[in-house]
């Protein structure tokens, strides 16, 4: 009985380290900003700034921007569309600078 354990733990172990196949076109996802009507005007340096934060809140390993679109939305504003995939993710990599050691204790 404990041989049988010891391998049902040792293939849920393996079955972690198992590759996962990426589906480019399931890996991209949107990110809006709201501005006042400014025709088709590129974003200003503070919607920039504010997708770069939205992005940087989801992504951990760095985003790729793929699509940038400006939607007309109610009250004479504007809805600033971008489509992002995030960078790579990779369990063995860890971050000991940015990370919250509060979370080990």
């Amino acid at each position: 009985m404990g041989r049988a354990v010891y391998l049902a733990v040792l293939m849920s172990v393996l079955a972690g380290c198992v590759p996962i196949a990426k589906d480019p076109a399931r890996d991209e996802f949107g990110l809006s900003v709201v501005r006042p009507d400014a025709g088709t005007t590129p974003p200003a340096a503070p919607e920039q700034a504010k997708l770069v934060w939205k992005a940087s809140q989801i992504c951990v390993h760095g985003s790729t921007q793929t699509n940038e679109t400006i939607e007309p939305a109610e009250a004479d504003r504007q809805i600033i569309d971008r489509k992002i995939r995030c960078g790579h993710y990779d369990s063995w990599d860890f971050d000991y600078v940015r990370m919250s050691w509060g979370n080990l204790l």
